[in-house]
């Protein structure tokens, strides 16, 4: 009998555990034209991109699985690169998180950094650097949006999920549209 009740309590579990609480390498690739489309509901972009939408996707240096993620979500955004956001031409490059790499990105006039996973302990002076260069912060977990990046992007029960920090927005000089925020969890 306690086997099982054990047995029916963990496939409950289970049955009702979110299947994902972040992006991965294998979501990557689908999560990257929702980022796009997240994008096209920030009303400051126009002004502060240049020419083109640059994306900036940093990873965790020397971890596998991080870099594993950035690199899924450049081909996805890749498969988007005849796509345009506002008008404008999407790019997006790979570069391991330094606070010289968000620097550099910036002077070339990067718009958006995607934080990988494996950056948790990074957080707080990525988007330190980020807000003060004025860009928007894209994470790929929950805890993202909850501690230091705008919006996180992830998959939860095989679905994409968008969470919008409105603090970290503001922090960033981001605007985005009420019709995005009916669409996410807001913080």
């Amino acid at each position: 009998m306690v086997i099982r009740f054990l047995v029916v309590s963990c496939v409950f579990l289970v049955c009702v555990t979110p299947l994902y609480t972040r992006a991965d390498a294998s979501s990557a690739v689908r999560l990257s034209p929702v980022i796009a489309r997240i994008l096209s509901y920030e009303r400051t972009l126009p002004n502060r991109a240049g020419g083109s939408l640059d994306i900036l996707i940093v990873h965790a240096a020397n971890n596998a699985t991080s870099a594993s993620e950035a690199a899924a979500f450049a081909r996805g955004f890749g498969a988007l690169s005849r796509s345009t956001v506002q008008g404008l031409p999407l790019r997006a490059t790979i570069a391991p998180y330094s606070t010289g790499a968000i620097e550099a990105a910036a002077a070339t006039g990067v718009d958006v950094v995607v934080v990988c996973s494996g950056l948790s302990s990074s957080l707080a002076a990525l988007t330190a650097t980020t807000r003060r260069r004025r860009m928007l912060t894209v994470g790929v977990e929950r805890h993202h949006a909850v501690s230091a990046t705008t919006l996180a992007v992830l998959m939860e029960e095989g679905r994409p999920r968008i969470i919008v920090n409105l603090a970290h927005a503001r922090a960033e000089g981001v605007e985005l549209s009420s019709q995005l925020l009916r669409l996410a969890e807001v913080l």
